[in-house]
This record gives structure tokens, C-alpha cells and sequence, in this order.
């Protein structure tokens, strides 16, 4: 009876699980048909199939959901899901010569991915006008400005009196009051408090993501004090894995990735910089609005110190860091997509709104014209975020060197000595010895002398760290580079070339082969017609003038490409990265051009004494050298950011969102319904600017009424599992109400008196005895609350991937932040590929790095419970903390059980539980390895739900 109701309520958690996925995917879908479809349809089609076409077309309309549904004259032209069976992308593919749409120019391929990804998300389409009534192309009218300062959101933020309640007793911070008088209005109680060490396990995971050690379990269990539990959240609120924590959340709305996604998935050069900026920033308890204004316009803002120029400009790769499509051919769709996507990054973020609709039509829920949306897109047109090329470029910017000084006194010492070895190795020559500086003796051809374009790997884009060599020849220049066999995956070189004319060119690699190198280098060639990977086995000798492998013969246009991309990626030895050369078709390669090092001269015999003592004074010079370049302290580098734009000005509305329907100038500012009574959504904006610094004080002004509201619910969701506004990145009229605006305002107020101090406002929360109450219920809340609406109790919350992955490799005792291997160290510092998201990551609902993702979905499907039994790395992990159990010969099995419960659910085992894993061992003593035994019962542990969720 007892696995029957298991298996109906595990029935039931699916079936909620997949409606609430679906919700999940229909919003996802609708914010995708905003920013992708609707302004392609606008641009491409409705001048032939809308209400507003002089004249319709095969009786089809596409301004309208009803009119791809009953279709035109040959029927339906979308069927949601079968992207294979839709008309519409037959046309627009031009796979039918009598049906081709637009019929004068094929859309760009991006487009026409879109429209295939749009139709199997199920065409999701929010326009609801019935066939019967033809609606005006300009779309539905937003809400007046004096209507919208009437809705919750836009009204004020007011720190109320705390409401009176019945029971003082149970009050111990002033947000209790807001949340007992709602329970007594309804006549229920607040649940009992936790338990030690529930309360322990729920602060150690929201404040560090990280389970507490059994050495922590005991000291805090057995500390009786009042203030213990104080003391507790003072400590991780000060420990250094806060900041990874609350990092990690704040990477989801800043929709965080190492690749900008797309079809050609670019590696972004120092993303990490950013993740190390937002985890310094949560350390340091930087004050929130500081940390906003730094990501909008963190260049623009008045450094005292080369540290604080570095970290404000590290702060706006928020702006640089979306999920861009650079390889986008027509570069004023790209601008105009670029803008989109920061407009909608901004607004979700830090002011909870959705403005991507007004790109093509007025806001028709939220009181957000059209004319406000381009008014932020002057904002944003007018700052530079990506170079134009033919595939662009995202811009780097230089971080200021506070070891300049340093390493140039270490660069002249380094000379000196090499110059002092030179001539020490000249005089040994001289007197008959022999020596060997590590300088360029190896041939190499000059790449002046070489037919064709030639692009030396110094004149490369690199992304990750490159080491320099001249060890094997041939090689092209004077060196080539490598990537040391290190940090796979983390590496490319980017070849780009200027091609003078447009025709067939023949692309060669060139490379240095070694036994040592990587038998499978993905070597890219992005050409006319797209893109083709090859893989270059670098073990083998190039053919072509012993340097070049010929990758095959392709069109270019002419202009600048980014021709050749070198990857990491799947390598397991060296890979090798020298130059390319493209030769017009036709060309044939001519002899080398090599340099040779000059004929030494035979010297005379010299005394043996001078000999050695040269001899050792070389030996000595490249020690000193060799150990001299190691103590070169770190280059500052580069950081992905922005700049202001070469041509900063108002922009003009672009009638449904087309790019090319341009209609009158509007002047840059802000939304109006946020801007107070009085003020103007208008400033002043100097000449030559922006206007970036402004709208970084609009957003983070006390007066606005959503910034300061919109944080503090994300800190509130982060330590209950869902916030007082559930729909946390959209406040608008289509998000839920606050379940308790009066708290919600006291919370905002709070942060905002306390100097926007993130660390203070949790502190706050956790106190409360809010915070600490039991997620037990009782029949009573469960009829009267059963959504918990009124945190009439805590939320048994399902912890996210990274805590789950990073809580078991703690548990084996392989949690390793200071190696090289990215198998054990924490999961948010693992590279995230747009493309490619891990498989743990996937099944436990990992948020989509392209999107701001304040509210993370927590599923309970039975792909978790088979990747927790079958995973093997969950098997690996459970078999590794079984020795270390093992490793405690002192131990019983019994105490060994309590410490195996310890490491995973953070509590002693009940006796039931004692019982059943004593009976287990017994049955397999002698049956089976010890080992083997005590690694089931970790795996267990592990795949439990205790293990994974939160009381």
C-alpha cells in the first residue's frame, strides 16, 4: 500500500511538473515571438498579407494568430510543432520554385532559423484578433500614464506602520508583523519553529550553497546559546562562499554564458571576469544600486583608483555579455537585435518590466508606448557594443595596469640578462665551446616572402592563454603558439584576412607536428556559403612547404572575414596554432623562403679553463632567466565591455519594429510611469553622450518605484523558494500580485535605509521567525493555504543543480577549487556553452543562459531519480565517499551510518533509518566488498529526495 501511494503521488508531481513546464514555455515562446517573429513578419510580410495590404494576397493574413491558423487560399501555413509541414517555412526556404516568400530577396538565414525554432516551440502567438475584425497595424493602445501610476508597481514605494497582531510574543523582527496579521486574519498559525538542524542545513545551503561539515553539525548542535543561531548567519554571511552563492543568482538574470550562442557559438575572451566582479561585489557587500549603476554604465563613472576604474568597467560586461548572433550578415538588423536584447535585459533585471513588445506596437497591457521603448533604444543605439565585421567582433577594452611600473623594470632586467647571455654564449663560441641560447635557431619562412595572404598567429584573435614557442620547425614568423595541453575547450585563435577581391581561394593551415600533438583539431573555415569543420591530425607532417595543410578550396567576398577558427574543444594533447594562407585559385606555392641561422665560424682552441668557466657562467645566466620570467607579475588584460557610440543621438521609431520603416526622431529617456510626478522622463543629455550615466541614475533613484521592489523580492525568493511577487522579472499588469505589498515596501524600504546593503536585508530575513519556521503543514493551512500564499509555513525547496553536484563532491571529499581538474571543482565555475548545456544541468532544470531567469523552474520528473541511480558520476562520487567513510577504521558501523548521514542530509538517522541500513549491511557482510556495501548505501543517500531538497 505504502509503494502505491508513492507511485500515485510521484503520478501526480509529474503531471504538475509538465503543466507548470509548459507555462514555463509558453512565456519563454511568447518573449521569442515578440523579439524574433513579430518584427520579421512586419518588415517582410505585412505589406502583402494585413489588413493594411492595398491589396491581400492568396487571401492570407499574417498580422493575426486566426490568419496562419485557417491559412489562405491553400489552407494552414503553420502547424505548431511540425516545423517540417509548414508551409511557411517551405516558402521561406525557397525549397518550391513556385513557392518562394518574400518573393524578391530570400530572408537571412538567422531569420529563417528563427521562424523554424518559433514553429516547433509550438508557434506561441500572442496577437488575438479574430478574422472578422481587421486591427490596425500599429497594434493595440497602451494604458494612459495616469491609469498606469494607479497599478501597484508604479505607485511610490511607502514604508507603512507595521500592521498589530495578537500574538506579540511571536514577532521577533517587524516583517513578522506583516506576515502573522494576514495567518490570524485567516484564523491559522505560524508553523513551529525548525529544528536545529533543519534551520542549520537551510542556512549553510542559502548562504553558501554548500552543506555544513560534520565537525559544523556538532559544534552548533551542541552550542546551547541564544545568540547561536546569529553567530551562524554572521559567519556565512562573512565566508567567501557567499559570494559564489548569491553570485550564481545573480548570474541568471544576467543571463550568463562563456558563447554567445547562434550557429557559430563564439567563445566570449574573459567572460570570467565578469562572474569574478559579481562575486566580489556580493562579497564586499557592495550597495546594490552601486552594483546596478557599474553594470549600465560602469565606464562612465568617476574612478578614484585604477582598482575602482578596472572593476567599473569589468561590471558593464552585463551590457556585452547577451546572447548575440555576430555572424548576422545584415549588420543594421544586428543593431537593431543588440538593442533589443540590452533594452529587455535592463528592464526584466532591475526594474521587473517587459518592453519587447513595444518595439513593434504600444505596450497593450503596460502603460509602455512605442515612442518610450525607441526613446531607451537611442540610449542604447548610441553606445558601441559590437565592431562591425563580417562576422563581428565584440568589443575589449583594457583594463588599467597597476603593475606597469613593475613589469617594465622586470622586461628591462629580463633584457639585460639576455643580453648578458648572449654575449656570453658569442665568447664561448669563440673559445671553442658550444652553447645554446632557446632563441630562434629553428628554420622558418618569412611570411613577406610567401605567395598569397598570409596571417601570422600574431596578428590573431586569441581567447584563453596561449604559450609562444620556437622549438619545432618549420614554422611561419618568428614563433608559433600552443595551447600547453591545458583548459580545454576554453581556447580558440581567430585568423581574420582582408580579401581584395571576391573569388575562390584556397585555405591553408599551418602548423608545427610533434608525437605529442592533438590528433584532432577542429580547425573551422567560415566562408561565403557558410561554415565546414575539418579536424587536422597535427601529429602529421603539413605537406605543403613543411608547414601548410591545405583545408580545401572556398568563396569569399570581398572585405574583412574571420576566415579560420583554431578550437580546444575535444583535444586531448597539444594543439598547435602558426599562421594561414589563402591563395587565389590557380596559384601555385612556391619555394620557401627560409632564414636561416648564420654559419658559424670554426673558433680557435682556447684555454679549457675559460671554457668551463663560460660554460657555467651560461648555465647560470639561463637559471637566473628561466627563474626571472616566472616572477612577471600578471598583465592587468581585457575585459568584454562597451563604449559610447561614434554617432550618439536620438533614434527614430521603427513602425513595426521594421528597420527599414522608419518614422519620426524621438528624443532618449526613460519610462515615464517610473519617473515621478513632476519630474521629466526626458534629461538633459550632453552633447557627445549616451545617455547610458543618466538612465543608470534613473534606474537606481530612491524615487523610482520598481528597483528597490524588484530586488528585495528576489532576496525574499532566494530564502523562501518563490517570492511575495511570484512572476519575479515582470511586475507589469500580466505578472502576479504581490501576495503582501505592505511587506514588500517595508523590505524595500529597509534595503534603501541601509544603504542598498544586500548582506544586511538577508540578515534581516533570516532573524525573522518568518525565515525559521518548519515547512511541516498541517491539514488546516493545507485547505486554507494551499499554495503557502500566506507563509503560514517554510517551502520545502528543491535545491538547483549546482548545490545538488557541488553537495555530493563535498560529500566524497574531491570538492576541489584549487586544482586544475574541472570535474571537482564548483559547478558555477564550470564553462558554460550556450550550445551545449551539461547533461545534470539539463535534467535538473538549469535556467537558459540566453534569457534574465530570476525565477528557476523546480521540476520533479523521473529522469532526475534515473540520472541519481544511473549517473555515473553519481556512482563514481558514492563509491569515493564510501572509502573515505571507510578510511575511519576507529568507527562501528553504526557510527560510521551517522557519519554518512551527517555528509549527506545534514542530520543524525532516525532509528527506522538505523534499522534498515544495520539490516543492510548484515544481509551483505561477506557477500560483497566492504566497499561495494557502504558505496549502495551512499548511492542511496544520494539519489533520496532528502538528499536534494531543502526543509
Amino acid at each position: 500500500m505504502k509503494s502505491s501511494t508513492k507511485g500515485v503521488s510521484l503520478l501526480v508531481a509529474c503531471l504538475t511538473t509538465a503543466l507548470y513546464a509548459w507555462a514555463e514555455d509558453t512565456a519563454e515562446g511568447l518573449a521569442f515571438f515578440e523579439k524574433k517573429i513579430r518584427p520579421a513578419l512586419a518588415e517582410n510580410c505585412y505589406q502583402c498579407h494585413s489588413a493594411k495590404a492595398k491589396k491581400l494576397k492568396a487571401g492570407l493574413y499574417l498580422d493575426r494568430k486566426a490568419g496562419w491558423v485557417h491559412g489562405g487560399e491553400n489552407g494552414p501555413v503553420v502547424i505548431p510543432g511540425k516545423p517540417t509541414e509548414s508551409r511557411l517555412l517551405t516558402a521561406i526556404h525557397y525549397k518550391d520554385n513556385d513557392l518562394r516568400m518574400p518573393p524578391n530577396k530570400k530572408l537571412p538565414k538567422q531569420v529563417v532559423a528563427d521562424f523554424e525554432k518559433w514553429i516547433a516551440m509550438g508557434a506561441p502567438d500572442p496577437r488575438d484578433a479574430p478574422m472578422e475584425i481587421a486591427r490596425e497595424s500599429s497594434g493595440p493602445q497602451s494604458k494612459s500614464l495616469e491609469e498606469g501610476r494607479k497599478f501597484w508597481a508604479y505607485r511610490p514605494v511607502a514604508d507603512t506602520e507595521p500592521p498589530a497582531v495578537k500574538d506579540e510574543s511571536w514577532v521577533e523582527d517587524e516583517m513578522d508583523r506583516y506576515v502573522l496579521a494576514k495567518l490570524e486574519k485567516k484564523g491559522l498559525q505560524p508553523a513551529s519553529a525548525a529544528d536545529k538542524a533543519t534551520l542549520l542545513r537551510r542556512a549553510y545551503f542559502d548562504l553558501t550553497g554548500l552543506p555544513p561539515t560534520p565537525q559544523e553539525i556538532d559544534a552548533f548542535l551542541s552550542d546551547k546559546a541564544s545568540e547561536a543561531y546569529a553567530k551562524l548567519v554572521d559567519r556565512l554571511l562573512d565566508s567567501p562562499r557567499f559570494g559564489e552563492r548569491w553570485g550564481r543568482h545573480w548570474l541568471d538574470v544576467a543571463r550568463y554564458a562563456d558563447t554567445s550562442g547562434g550557429g557559430r557559438n563564439i567563445a566570449f575572451p574573459n567572460a570570467p571576469r565578469y562572474r569574478e566582479y559579481v562575486i566580489n561585489s556580493y562579497n564586499e557587500d557592495k550597495p546594490f544600486d552601486r552594483f546596478a549603476k557599474e553594470q549600465i554604465a560602469g565606464d562612465l563613472l568617476h574612478s578614484s583608483s585604477d582598482e575602482e576604474f578596472n572593476e567599473n568597467l569589468t561590471g558593464t560586461g552585463f551590457l556585452a555579455l547577451g546572447p548575440h548572433n555576430y555572424e548576422l550578415q545584415d549588420k543594421a538588423l544586428l543593431r537593431m537585435e543588440v538593442v533589443d536584447e540590452q533594452i529587455s535585459a535592463v528592464g526584466r533585471t532591475f526594474l521587473g518590466v517587459t518592453m519587447g513588445c513595444a518595439r513593434c506596437h504600444d505596450h497593450p497591457f503596460d502603460p509602455f508606448p512605442t515612442a518610450e521603448y525607441y526613446s531607451l533604444a537611442g540610449i542604447f543605439r548610441s553606445t558601441e557594443s559590437f565592431k562591425i565585421s563580417n562576422v563581428a567582433n565584440f568589443i575589449q577594452r583594457d583594463l588599467r595596469d597597476k603593475n606597469k611600473a613593475i613589469r617594465e623594470a622586470h622586461t628591462a632586467k629580463l633584457k639585460k640578462l639576455e643580453n648578458e647571455l648572449k654575449k656570453a654564449e658569442n665568447d664561448l663560441k669563440k673559445a671553442g665551446g658550444k652553447a645554446t641560447s632557446g632563441g630562434n635557431e629553428a628554420r622558418n619562412l618569412d611570411p613577406s616572402k610567401l605567395e598569397g595572404i598570409v596571417v601570422d598567429d600574431n596578428k590573431a584573435k586569441l581567447v584563453g592563454q596561449w604559450t609562444s614557442s620556437t622549438h619545432s620547425p618549420i614554422f611561419v614568423g618568428s614563433r608559433y603558439i600552443h595551447d600547453n595541453g591545458k583548459r580545454k575547450g576554453e581556447k580558440s585563435v581567430t585568423f581574420s584576412a582582408r580579401i581584395p577581391k571576391a573569388g575562390k581561394y584556397e585555405v591553408q593551415f599551418s602548423y608545427t607536428a610533434g608525437t605529442n600533438r592533438s590528433r584532432n583539431t577542429p580547425v573551422t573555415v567560415h566562408h561565403d556559403l557558410g561554415e565546414i569543420k575539418i579536424h587536422v591530425d597535427q601529429t602529421k607532417k603539413p605537406p605543403v612547404l613543411g608547414s601548410f595543410f591545405s583545408l580545401g578550396k572556398f568563396h569569399f567576398e570581398e572585405g574583412e572575414w574571420d576566415v579560420v577558427t583554431i578550437s580546444t574543444e575535444g583535444t586531448a594533447q597539444v594543439v598547435i596554432a602558426d599562421a594561414i594562407r589563402l591563395l587565389p585559385t590557380g596559384k601555385k606555392s612556391s619555394p620557401p623562403v627560409i632564414v636561416d641561422k648564420p654559419k658559424e665560424k670554426k673558433a680557435p682552441k682556447e684555454n679549457s679553463v675559460e671554457k668551463k668557466r663560460l660554460q657555467a657562467l651560461v648555465t647560470d645566466l639561463k637559471k637566473r632567466i628561466a627563474a626571472h620570467k616566472k616572477k612577471s607579475p600578471a598583465a592587468a588584460g581585457k575585459v568584454m565591455s562597451v563604449n559610447e557610440g561614434k554617432d550618439p543621438g536620438d533614434w527614430r521609431i521603427h513602425t513595426r519594429g521594421g528597420i527599414r520603416n522608419l518614422g519620426p526622431y524621438v528624443k532618449r529617456g526613460f519610462l515615464a510611469v517610473a519617473t515621478p510626478e513632476g519630474k521629466s522622463p526626458k534629461p538633459e543629455i550632453p552633447k557627445g553622450a549616451s545617455g547610458r550615466l543618466e538612465l543608470a541614475d534613473w534606474v537606481t533613484s530612491p524615487d523610482n518605484p520598481l528597483t528597490a521592489r524588484v530586488y528585495a523580492n528576489r532576496v525574499w525568493r532566494h530564502l523562501f523558494g518563490r517570492g511575495i511577487v511570484t512572476t519575479m522579472d515582470n511586475f507589469g499588469e500580466m505578472g502576479s500580485r504581490p501576495t503582501h505589498p505592505k511587506l514588500l515596501d517595508h523590505l524595500a524600504t529597509s534595503l534603501m535605509k541601509n544603504g542598498w546593503s544586500t548582506k544586511k536585508l538577508i540578515r534581516k530575513i533570516m532573524l525573522s521567525k518568518t525565515y525559521r519556521m518548519s515547512s511541516l503543514e498541517t491539514a488546516k493551512a493545507l485547505e486554507a493555504d494551499p499554495e503557502n500564499d500566506l507563509f503560514s509555513r517554510q517551502n520545502r525547496r528543491r535545491l538547483e543543480v549546482e548545490a545538488i553536484r557541488d553537495a555530493i563532491l563535498v560529500a566524497s571529499g574531491r570538492f576541489d577549487d584549487s586544482g586544475d581538474s574541472i570535474n571537482q571543482k564548483r559547478s558555477m565555475f564550470e564553462k558554460l556553452d550556450r550550445n551545449r548545456i551539461p547533461e545534470m544541468f539539463d535534467v535538473f532544470d538549469y535556467p537558459n543562459p540566453g534569457l534574465v531567469s530570476g525565477n528557476r523552474n523546480a521540476s520533479t520528473v523521473p529522469t532526475q531519480a534515473l540520472y541519481m541511480m544511473n549517473s555515473e558520476f553519481v556512482l563514481k562520487e558514492a563509491n569515493a565517499a564510501a572509502d573515505k567513510i571507510l578510511e575511519r577504521k576507529e568507527l562501528d558501523d553504526q557510527q560510521r551510518l551517522v557519519l554518512a548521514y551527517k555528509i549527506t542530509l545534514g542530520r543524525i538517522p532516525n532509528e527506522a533509518e538505523k534499522s534498515l541500513a544495520l539490516a543492510y549491511l548484515k544481509k551483505h557482510d561477506g557477500e560483497t566488498k566492504q566497499q561495494d556495501t557502504w558505496g549502495g548505501i551512499l548511492h542511496g543517500l544520494f539519489a533520496c529526495l532528502d538528499f536534494r531538497y531543502l526543509n
